[in-house]
Parts: C-alpha cells; sequence; structure tokens
C-alpha cells in the first residue's frame, strides 16, 4: 500500500519538497548498467516499498561522456562498457524520478584515479592489482574526471559521488624492512608534518561501539608506514574533491572507496585513511572498507568473524559521524544473496546503518531470465548469440594478449572450453564477462547487441514480466533484510540554517 505523502521530504523553511542528496540515509545503492531496462524496476520498488533509493554507474568503468561512447577510436573500446553515456544515465534518472515523483539519489559511483579501464574491469573478474600507477596516469585521470564531471553537470548535476584513488595506495611498503619505510617516511614529510603526525595518532584511540568499546594503538612505526602508503592516494583523493565540488555545480554527498585493494582493510588503515581525509576538509559522508568480498563471489568465509570485524569497523567510523558502505554486494547468482545469512549479518553489525551497493547482479539476472525460455524462442535465440559473442571476444582476446587479458582469464576459458557446459549462465567465464557484449560494436560502431537487448525487452510483455517479478523479489528481500522498506515514511530529512 502506497502512503499519500510518502515521497515529501520536509525542509524546514521552506515548502515541501522532493530533495535528491539522501545524507546518511541508510539505503542501498543500485547499478542501473541497462537504464532503460533495469530504471523502471528500481523506481517501481522504491515506490511500492517506500525506500529511498540510490541509483548509481560507475564513472570511467560503466559509463562515459558520450563522445567516447560514440567513438570507433579501439583504444576507448571498453570506456562506458555499458554503452549508457553520462549524460543519458543522468538525464534517465532525473526524468524518472521527476515524473514519477519517487525521490533517487543519482551517483556518480568510483569517480576513480586509475591506469587504465582494462586494469579496473580486470579487479572485477578477481584478478589482484598491488602496483601503484605512476604521476603521469593519474593526471590524465584528473583531465579525464573533469570531462566526466562537465558533461554530468550539463545533464543536471549528481547528487552524490564516490571518490577511488585505491590505484594509488603503495602496498610495497607492508613487504619492505621497517628501515626503508622509515626512510621513506623522513623522505616524504618534513619534521613538522611529521610531529603533527605522530602527535595526532601515536598512542591509544578509543571508540563506543553499540556493542563494543574499541581501542586501537598506534606506534611511531605504524603511522610511518601508514603515510608511506597512503600519502599519494590522499592527496589525489583532496583534488578529486576539491574538483567534483567545482565541476559539478553543486557540492553533492562524498563516499570513499576503499576496497578497490587485493587485501582486507585492518581498523587502523581505516581510521587512519578516513582521519586523515577529515583533516584535509574531505567531507565524508561513507566510506567503503576492503571486508573480504569479491565480486560476483558468494562470501565464504565464518559469519561470526564477518560480523566481528563490520561491527568493529562500524564503531570506529560512526563515531566520525561516518558510516560504512559496502562494494562488491553481487554475489555467484542473483539468488545467493552474496551467502546464506550473509545480509542478516551485515545488518546486525551495523545495526542498519549502512549503504549496500550491487549492480552487476541485475543484468546477470536478466540474462538468467532469458536462459530460461524455450529452446529456439526468440529470447532464446538472443540469449545464445550474446554467449557466444562473449566467448568469442575473450577467446581472441586471451589469444592476442589484448588488453584484458590474464591468466585468470586465460584459466576461466580452459575450463569452460574443457566442461562442454555451454550456454549455463552460471559459468564463471560468462558470470564475470557477460558485460562485454554491451562493449561490442558492428562495423558501423553500433553497440548492437545492447540495442538488439533494449529493443527485443520492450517489444517482449513475457520477458518484461519475468524479469519484473524477479527483480521485484530481489529488491524486496533486499529491502527487507536491512531495513531499508519504509525508510521514506521512517526518516524526516531536516535541513536547519540557511536556505
Amino acid at each position: 500500500m502506497i502512503i499519500p505523502g510518502a515521497w515529501q521530504i520536509f525542509i524546514w523553511g521552506q515548502a515541501e519538497a522532493i530533495m535528491m542528496y539522501l545524507g546518511k540515509i541508510p539505503r542501498p545503492g543500485i547499478g542501473i548498467r541497462i537504464p532503460e531496462i533495469v530504471l523502471p524496476e528500481v523506481v517501481e520498488a522504491s515506490k511500492r516499498l517506500a525506500m529511498f533509493s540510490t541509483v548509481m554507474l560507475s564513472f570511467n568503468r560503466e559509463t562515459a561522456p558520450k563522445d567516447y561512447i560514440e567513438s570507433r577510436d579501439p583504444r576507448f573500446f571498453y570506456f562506458g562498457h555499458t554503452g549508457t553515456s553520462i549524460s543519458s544515465y543522468v538525464s534517465m534518472a532525473r526524468d524518472y524520478s521527476g515524473r514519477l515523483g519517487v525521490p533517487l539519489e543519482v551517483e556518480a559511483d568510483h569517480v576513480s584515479i586509475l591506469g587504465s579501464v582494462e586494469r579496473a574491469l580486470k579487479k572485477i573478474a578477481g584478478v589482484k592489482v598491488e602496483e601503484p600507477i605512476g604521476d603521469g596516469e593519474a593526471e590524465e585521470s584528473i583531465r579525464y574526471i573533469r570531462e566526466e564531471l562537465r558533461e554530468a553537470r550539463e545533464a543536471g548535476g549528481v547528487d552524490f559521488a564516490t571518490i577511488d584513488t585505491c590505484d594509488l595506495i603503495d602496498f610495497s611498503v607492508d613487504k619492505s624492512p621497517l628501515s626503508d619505510a622509515e626512510a621513506r617516511y623522513e623522505e616524504l614529510f618534513g619534521a613538522g608534518e611529521r610531529r603533527k603526525l605522530e602527535e595526532r595518532y601515536v598512542g591509544t584511540h578509543c571508540f563506543l561501539g553499540d556493542d563494543r568499546h574499541v581501542c586501537l594503538n598506534f606506534t611511531r612505526q605504524d603511522v610511518a608506514r601508514l603515510a608511506v602508503k597512503f600519502w599519494r592516494s590522499l592527496e589525489y583523493a583532496s583534488r578529486v574533491y576539491s574538483l567534483i565540488a567545482t565541476e559539478n555545480g553543486h557540492a553533492p554527498g562524498i563516499e570513499v572507496a576503499f576496497d578497490e585493494t587485493p587485501f582486507e582493510s585492518n581498523p587502523l588503515e581505516v581510521y587512519f585513511y578516513l582521519s586523515e581525509l577529515l583533516s584535509r576538509g574531505v567531507r565524508v559522508d561513507f566510506i567503503a572498507p576492503n571486508i573480504g568480498f569479491k565480486k560476483r563471489e558468494d562470501y565464504s568465509g565464518r559469519l561470526d568473524q564477518l560480523y566481528e570485524a563490520v561491527s568493529t569497523l562500524h564503531s570506529i567510523v560512526s563515531s566520525m559521524n561516518v558510516y560504512l558502505s559496502i562494494h562488491s554486494g553481487s554475489g555467484s547468482n542473483p539468488y545467493t544473496d552474496k551467502g546464506f545469512g550473509v545480509w542478516a549479518t551485515l545488518a546486525r553489525a551495523t545495526r542498519g546503518r549502512v549503504k549496500y551497493k550491487m549492480s552487476g547482479v541485475f543484468i546477470q539476472l536478466l540474462l538468467e531470465v532469458m536462459a530460461g525460455f524455450p529452446a529456439g524462442s526468440k529470447t532464446r535465440r538472443l540469449y545464445e548469440e550474446i554467449y557466444d559473442v562473449v566467448v568469442d571476444h575473450l577467446a581472441r582476446t586471451v589469444e592476442a594478449r589484448g588488453a584484458l587479458y590474464s591468466r585468470e582469464l586465460e584459466a576461466m576459458l580452459e575450463k569452460y572450453r574443457s566442461s562442454w557446459d555451454s550456454y549455463n549462465p552460471r559459468h564463471d567465464l560468462f558470470r564475470h564477462y557477460f558485460y562485454v557484449f554491451q562493449s561490442v560494436r558492428d562495423d558501423k560502431g553500433a553497440r548492437w547487441l545492447r540495442e538488439e537487448l533494449v529493443e527485443h525487452y520492450i517489444e517482449c510483455e513475457e520477458l518484461r514480466r519475468r524479469y519484473s517479478a524477479e527483480m521485484q523479489r530481489l529488491l524486496e528481500r533486499l529491502a527487507y533484510t536491512f531495513n531499508y522498506a519504509g525508510s521514506a515514511l521512517r526518516y524526516r530529512a531536516i535541513s536547519l540554517g540557511g536556505k
């Protein structure tokens, strides 16, 4: 039942209006990789469940400026691999939100300093990348981010942005001798800077959580290693933050991605990194640590250990007026929900004050629904065509040692070829790399498979009916487990102060 006025948010001293920036309200972050298909389902679920929601696309990786989307230059083949430009994404999300009266926060996810799109896409498939990128690549990323944000601003701007500078973290310092780390520390930071860092961190820092008292003990050696490890990432995060505020047209909410790393985040790292961001004037709403989640894989660890780790991190960051965001939320398939009991464990550990992000699972679900159609049907034939194109593209990539090549990809391809399990939507090769079908072009540069899928979806009522039913069930499970359902009624957003 929809309660009249459920979508009216009260702003102190003003008339009733719909507000897009949701602050720290707990909510799902939903990736709409094919907005024409996914966005209507998100709007329907948000309205029916009276739930605040964030819609998102990863800048650079999933979306890109229109010129890159339409480019036939092979260097930009994977830029914005969904085929949805930034301007189309922002304008479609705002149009649906405005016309239907459902407040959707529009997020620029993973506004990133990264070496290449291919490097980022390899992470999606589970390839560990430790080597930090160089200054030249970082400066090129700054230039490109400015281009992304200007296109977003022309379409109305974004309400929220996630900053990702993980590719600048120097993991080698963890493996180097302490003497080398301290020498580098003294080289990078002057005596005054070192004194301030040590005064700020050396000693014991305690945080009172909902069910625990957490104390972190820093030595001077800890500070030296952490300062060297994170200094470039922090410096560029501050620059990206300023760039977003300047180029977006208005200052959006901010999340910091701290999960695009090959190792799990420990509490000292999270506290140090977040504290340094705040000291630089970066106003953070959410931070996303690496809690051991792998992309498109179910969590395989013990739930009690997950609870302890997340509850500890929640106690620390919430004491700093920041909340956790969980990335890589998609499981091995659309029905596992990241593993039995995982969602409920996260909800308990954070007391529901958490942002949970999923993206690829919604297209994976669409492909699974298509795979269930009768052999020979138009829907099934289109699914098989998508599958064949993906496998063929990956085979040619491995043979030519192309941009996406990795030993992990080669192993997946060999496993697929030896399995005789053709057209299984849950085969590792396909579920990790199905996104390729949205990037492939024909001789005229058209993303013909993406276009054919959208056209068929609009025409095929049975496909829409089946997909809608499964999407609504998935979003319901998410909403009720994390207690997102009813958030539009539960939270009164009140702005106090100036106009």
